[in-house]
């Protein structure tokens, strides 16, 4: 296989400020706008060599450099790789062209509001090397989104305030999202092709926030937040949009989604000595189709659950070292995050989950002088294993005759199980 791409990034930025008076209040009005041009060329090569035949035989393998690796027959067409129909072979043009309005109001001298509207033009075209009579061989997407936002912050102290916040974003699709050419590596079981027609996300976003920071490196910090999702792109495996018999991971829209919650955060030092932990739990919630086997007959039923590689529990714990006087610093933390949707399926509960997961990291840097800084970093030193698991009765499959190896529970089935262990890195930086 050979590859190869090459990506263009220009943009352009313009912003303008005016200070102004209203009701002997401080205003500052703001207006701009950004031009951004985005390319991509990527080549894909693949060459199939196949077996030889000699007098009517597959050739006997000894060794490599044995080995006649010759085209014949039919098969000499492989001799110009995949390039020629390859959809792994495109240029693609992304330009973004928007422009702002907003204004920041001191109501009082504890509250003040910053209010706009920004307005954004998406156009998106791409070409592949898929034959003419294939009808994702190329496409133009293009969408115009007005995203208002308005943020309110009351400030009970100098170092107390509170935060309420609406505001509407969107996530573009990345270009390999959604030109359908199928990218294999070497570590995942299936391929990963993008799909032309999936949709952009707009996402509605409202927060509310409590912040306090009672000292300079102390902080505490507890809100809330409700998100509704128009179109979520989600990962499911399904058949090879362009006709072929494999099943790839392709992105998907499956309808919109809602998201809620809470987070809280706070770090607090004891001289050189300090902690931090930050927990969120979101509720996620989605509804859509799914295909199910009712007495032998595929009928449809609907299925509510998380949005793909959404957790429900989210949480990590340090452990802080602070030392100013002498360029010291460590830390060692501990990360959790609970079980999440690694890839939806299009059949009833079928979907494949990731296992929850515990990480244990520590680092230490010292800083020498002016310039120098060494440091040293040892992650994953609980050895957390990557595990997907199907949430199915696995009875069966578990023990008995029948028992198939690596299953660990009588409760779902292991789809896959990768054992990690711990990384050690020293170096030393050396800053100008």
């Amino acid at each position: 296989m050979w590859s190869h791409n090459t990506d263009k990034d220009i943009s352009a930025y313009l912003n303008l400020h005016y200070n102004a008076t209203i009701f002997g209040r401080k205003v500052i009005f703001s207006a701009g706008g950004m031009l951004r041009h985005k390319t991509r060329d990527n080549y894909y090569n693949n060459y199939n060599l196949p077996n030889t035949v000699v007098n009517g035989t597959n050739e006997l393998y000894t060794t490599i450099p044995n080995a006649k690796f010759i085209f014949l027959g039919s098969d000499s067409l492989n001799a110009k790789g995949s390039y020629a129909t390859d959809a792994n072979d495109y240029t693609f043009t992304e330009n973004v062209q928007g422009g702002y309005g907003m204004f920041k109001y001191y109501i009082s001298d504890k509250l003040y509001l910053i209010a706009g509207l920004r307005a954004e033009h998406t156009y998106q075209t791409y070409l592949t090397n898929l034959p003419v009579y294939f009808p994702a061989k190329t496409a133009t997407i293009t969408y115009t989104d007005y995203l208002p936002s308005v943020n309110l912050k009351y400030d009970f102290t100098d170092n107390q305030a509170l935060r309420a916040s609406y505001y509407k974003s969107i996530l573009r699709p990345s270009f390999d999202q959604l030109v359908p050419g199928v990218v294999y590596t070497s570590d995942e079981n299936y391929g990963y092709q993008g799909n032309p027609e999936l949709q952009h996300t707009i996402v509605d976003n409202y927060d509310l926030r409590y912040e306090f920071f009672p000292r300079v490196f102390d902080e505490f910090m507890i809100g809330g937040f409700y998100k509704n999702l128009t179109d979520p792109i989600e990962t499911v495996l399904k058949q090879d949009q362009n006709g072929g018999a494999s099943l790839n991971y392709t992105p998907s829209n499956f309808g919109n989604a809602q998201n809620y919650g809470v987070e809280i955060e706070a770090k607090k030092y004891f001289g050189n000595i300090g902690g931090e932990i930050n927990y969120t739990y979101t509720d996620s919630k989605i509804t859509t189709a799914k295909s199910i086997d009712l007495n032998g007959e595929i009928t449809s039923r609907e299925q509510t659950r998380p949005l793909q590689g959404q957790a429900a529990n989210i949480g990590n714990a340090s452990l802080l070292y602070k030392d100013q006087r002498n360029g010291l610093d460590a830390q060692l933390s501990l990360s959790y995050v609970g079980e999440r949707i690694e890839a939806v399926s299009n059949y009833y509960n079928l979907d494949t989950w990731e296992r929850p997961s515990t990480y244990l990291d520590f680092s230490v840097q010292k800083k020498i002088g002016k310039h120098f800084i060494i440091y040293a970093k040892a992650n994953n030193l609980l050895n957390t294993p990557y595990e997907l698991i199907v949430k199915q009765n696995n009875t069966y499959n578990y023990s008995g005759i029948a028992k198939y190896p690596h299953q660990e529970s009588p409760n779902y089935t292991t789809v896959e199980y990768d054992q990690y262990f711990a990384r050690y890195n020293l170096g030393v930086k050396y800053n100008f």
